[in-house]
């Protein structure tokens, strides 16, 4: 099978559907710890000082990081409230 960016994307939502299930399914304080976890990392903190600087390759994966939290944040709290 050739790996296309449409097959990488397709697996990656695959697996944000599954962790959002799963982060949405964990009860109790595991399930509340995970949950401000992933939201916590939802978003990138202490690069907003410098509003000219030039993102480097590092700070985009950790922009990529923090969108990809931010998705499986909002699909978890979608499947709580549609249970």
């Amino acid at each position: 099978m050739t790996v296309t960016i449409e097959t990488l994307e397709g697996r990656l939502l695959a697996q944000r559907k599954v962790l959002a299930r799963l982060v949405a399914t964990f009860e109790g304080p595991a399930g509340d710890d995970l949950r401000e976890y992933v939201r916590d990392r939802s978003h990138m903190s202490g690069h907003e000082e410098d509003p000219g600087a030039v993102p480097g390759e590092g700070l985009s994966i950790e922009g990529a990081l923090a969108d990809e939290m931010h998705h499986i944040s909002e699909a978890a709290e979608a499947h709580r409230k549609s249970t």
